[in-house]
């Protein structure tokens, strides 16, 4: 995505995927752009409260970002709405609900993510010597014939004993 003046970057960990997305986009359309996954069954109408995250706080040198509540929206009448039924962790917000204001970094906790992080390590190169148990045999097996009826599988294990080396 090409940056342009009212773009806003976004950290998200501990994926480590950043962008920068237009402001007044939610999070969770931020995180569908960039590749995070982020849990919404729902498709991002706050009933079911999978896509909750945590705000960064502070100055995160690394990514030349400082982050806080401040970098969202307020928290919205729907999310009140939901914290009020269902509950809503202490600085918790629905990532379908909060649209990004300025530059934030966006921890996407355990239970909100689709799949669980992997952790690549290089890899070198090695000779693998290859020794297949099972190997292509090409036999040839006689036609089927009306005067004297016997059955595929005699027809082959004839064709095997006689062929195979």
């Amino acid at each position: 995505m090409a940056e342009t003046g009212n773009d806003i970057k976004i950290v998200f960990t501990p994926s480590g995927r950043q962008g920068h997305v237009p402001a007044g986009t939610t999070v969770l359309q931020a995180a569908r752009t960039l590749g995070v996954d982020i849990d919404s069954v729902c498709g991002g109408r706050a009933l079911c409260g999978r896509c909750q995250v945590d705000v960064g706080t502070g100055e995160f040198a690394k990514h030349g970002i400082t982050s806080g509540a401040d970098s969202l929206c307020g928290v919205t009448a729907v999310e009140s709405r939901y914290a009020e039924k269902k509950g809503l962790a202490e600085g918790r917000r629905l990532s379908c609900q909060s649209t990004l204001q300025s530059d934030v970094v966006i921890d996407v906790p355990p239970e909100s993510q689709v799949h669980n992080q992997l952790v690549r390590k290089a890899a070198d190169d090695r000779q693998i010597d290859m020794d297949p148990i099972i190997r292509l045999c090409l036999v040839e097996v006689r036609e089927p014939d009306m005067h004297e009826p016997s059955g595929d599988f005699r027809r082959l294990a004839e064709a095997l004993e006689s062929q195979w080396p």
